[in-house]
Order: structure tokens, then C-alpha cells, then sequence
């Protein structure tokens, strides 16, 4: 009885602390609770208007169509697609889906669709927030509203469909603890002597969001913002001078060759890695979300305006928004757009970094200041950056 009563214990004091964790983190994400909410999955009561197909004449579609889905932008270790992509499968009996277009940027995401209307090969992908509004501008997606659209807040989704925020990242550090001696902390860290070669983003921020939050992460950590972008762009500049920023792809390779000690991308990212690392034996891990400075953003679903699988790629954004895809997400460490709604494991929830780690952080969902701070990235990152 002793034993059945500590287990008990136990088990009550798990669930206090993970749902903590998960609180604590969804709140970092811009998803905090209201007071006495609960973590319980739920079907939408109301549907919007020019609401969802269902899902039996989506897959009467998809049939017709091949059951065939080309996904850009969206490689297999990224916030679990690989696994969102074989529950799909799974379920839905989709034979094909395209990877080798995987680790497209989103601006390279968007031209593609542009440049393939004629003979289009993409049906869907996956952007930074602030590239929805710039797909629309461009007229190269088309709307779409599945059965949880109301379940998503107004400020990440077109109000006519067109883009709707699946997930969010939070900026931090991955840490090779092999080639570095003592992990940093902040971003004044990071111009130590000691990260000389080592220190990475993922690809140009001009380009790529994830790279483009490093930015802005480093901005607030030297007094700028959103709307003042320019202490990030500096501070770039004088990492580079130090010799600590080398033009390396932040990535799971660079890192265990030893080429790169530090990469800053998205948790979701780094926090796989580090698991990764860990099954393999490879070199250890340690994540650390910066404690001077750190955004965090959503990333959106847009469906091909010209896409020669259109039917699919609904059926896979009605699969991407239940509760079986969320937890996909959350189990590559985004933070679900629907994540209010769900009922997560306690041993998944324990796997979240702790709330504390999230005091610094911003999160981004002011479009205009986006596109402004972009703006100045693309136009001051080539001169002050790369020389």
C-alpha cells in the first residue's frame, strides 16, 4: 500500500510541475491561458463562414487526384514533419510527398510557386509569419478554412483564409559542449575570444525567418526592438569583426564535424538535435535560450494557388490542425498554434524547458513592424554584415 500510495504522490507531483512547464511555455509562444483553463482537446462548436469541406469529400478529392502531396520548405527534421508526414500517410493513404525541395527558404518557397504556374510542382509550404501577407500581396495562394479555424487566434490567420500560423519557435543556442568549454549564456557572451570560427544562423536573414529572428533576438539583447532593428544588424558586424561568425550553415552536420560550436536557430530545431545527438552518441548537446534577448514568431501555412494537388493539400492542413497533428508538432518542441486545446502527455510536457527560460522572450506577431525591420535588414545586412 506504501508503494501504491508514493506512486500516487508521485505521479500528482509529475503532473503539477509538467503542466507548469507546459504553461510556462505555451505562454512564452504568445498562448497563455485564461485562469482555471484546462488542458482538454475539443471539437469547434462554430464554423466559420465558407466553413471546412469534409473531410470525406476532401479525400474523394485527393483520391481523384493521385493522393500525391509536394510540400516545399518543410525537410523532415524540421518540427517533425517526417513524422507529421507518416501519420498522414498513414491515415490518408498519401503515396507521395516531396522532399528534395525540403530546405527552401521562404522567399525561395514563394518564387517557386510564382515560377511554376505553368506547370506547377508545389501544393503546399511552409513561411515565416510575415511572408503570409507578402503571398497574398503576390496573388500565388488560395484560401482555405479547416474544422479548427476558429480555434486560432485572430492575429495569426488571414481573415479570408489564406494563411493561417500552424506553430511557433523560440530563439536560442545549441551548444557543441565538445569543442566549447563553457556554454553561453547571452549574447555579450558569444564575443568571447573563445567562440572564434564558431558561432552560426541559418542561412541569410535577408532570406530565411529563423535566421531574420536571430536579428531581431540580438536587437533586443543590445537595447534595440521590432522597431529598432539596427543594434542587432551592429552587433552581427562586430561578432564577424571578432572572427566568432563564419559563414556555416547552423545544422545538425556542421555541428558534429566540429565546423560550427554554436548554432542559433529555432528550439524546435536545436532541441531535436540535441536528442538526436543523444540516441547516436554524438557529440553533446546543451540548449540554452539567451537570458539577454530572445523573439519568438509563427510560422504559416499557404496552400499553392496553382496547386495540381489542391484537394490534398486541404486534407493535409485539416490533418495539420486536429489534435493528432498538433501533438506532431509538439513532439519536434514547436509550439502548436492550437495548443490551448490540447491534452499533451506528462512525459512529453517534461521535456519542455522550464518556464524561467522564457523571461526575456518576445513574441512577434506585429506585421507592419515585420516587414519594417525586414526592410532594414535587407537593405543594412549586406554592407554592415558581409562587407
Amino acid at each position: 500500500m506504501r508503494e501504491s500510495l508514493a506512486e500516487a504522490r508521485h505521479a500528482r507531483a509529475l503532473a503539477r510541475v509538467t503542466r507548469r512547464r507546459f504553461l510556462g511555455w505555451a505562454g512564452a509562444a504568445g498562448l497563455g491561458f485564461a485562469a482555471g483553463s484546462r488542458l482538454a482537446g475539443r471539437a469547434d462548436a462554430a464554423m466559420p463562414a465558407g466553413g471546412p469541406m469534409s473531410i470525406a469529400d476532401l479525400t474523394a478529392g485527393a483520391k481523384k487526384e493521385g493522393l500525391q502531396l509536394h510540400a516545399y520548405g518543410m525537410p523532415p527534421d524540421w518540427a517533425n514533419w517526417e513524422g507529421i508526414f507518416a501519420g498522414f500517410k498513414t491515415k490518408y493513404s498519401v503515396t507521395s510527398i516531396y522532399k528534395p525541395e525540403g530546405d527552401l527558404s521562404s522567399a525561395q518557397e514563394l518564387q517557386k510557386f510564382e515560377a511554376e504556374k505553368a506547370h506547377p510542382i508545389g501544393d503546399i509550404g511552409d513561411v515565416g509569419f510575415q511572408w503570409g501577407p507578402v503571398a497574398v500581396q503576390r496573388g500565388i495562394v488560395q484560401a482555405y478554412k479547416t474544422a479548427h479555424w476558429s480555434a486560432i487566434a485572430d492575429n495569426l490567420k488571414d481573415p479570408n483564409g489564406y494563411w493561417v500560423a500552424e506553430y511557433s519557435g523560440v530563439m536560442s543556442f545549441a551548444v557543441n559542449t565538445a569543442r566549447v568549454k563553457k556554454s553561453p549564456q547571452t549574447w555579450h557572451d558569444l564575443l568571447d575570444p573563445a567562440f572564434k570560427n564558431m558561432v552560426t544562423i541559418d542561412q541569410d536573414p535577408r532570406q530565411a525567418f529563423d535566421a531574420f529572428a536571430a536579428v531581431v533576438s540580438a536587437a533586443y539583447a543590445n537595447g534595440g526592438s521590432i522597431t529598432n532593428v539596427e543594434p542587432g544588424i551592429e552587433y552581427f558586424a562586430k561578432l564577424k569583426k571578432a572572427g566568432n561568425f563564419i559563414p556555416v550553415k547552423a545544422e545538425l552536420a556542421s555541428m558534429q564535424t566540429g565546423e560550427a560550436g554554436v548554432a542559433i536557430r529555432w528550439t524546435f530545431l536545436n532541441l531535436a538535435d540535441r536528442d538526436t545527438v543523444k540516441q547516436k552518441g554524438g557529440p553533446a548537446y546543451e540548449v540554452v535560450i539567451p537570458s539577454d534577448g530572445s523573439v519568438a514568431s509563427p510560422y504559416v501555412s499557404v496552400i499553392n494557388k496553382w496547386a495540381p494537388h489542391p484537394n490534398t493539400a486541404k486534407l493535409f492542413q485539416e490533418y495539420l490542425f486536429s489534435d493528432e497533428g498538433q501533438l506532431g508538432l509538439l513532439q519536434g518542441y514547436a509550439v502548436p498554434a492550437r495548443m490551448k486545446q490540447l491534452t499533451v502527455p506528462a512525459d512529453l510536457a517534461a521535456k519542455l524547458p522550464p518556464s524561467s527560460a522564457f523571461s526575456k522572450v518576445v513574441y512577434l506577431t506585429d506585421l507592419k513592424a515585420l516587414a519594417a525591420a525586414q526592410a532594414v535588414v535587407k537593405d543594412q545586412w549586406g554592407p554592415k554584415v558581409m562587407g
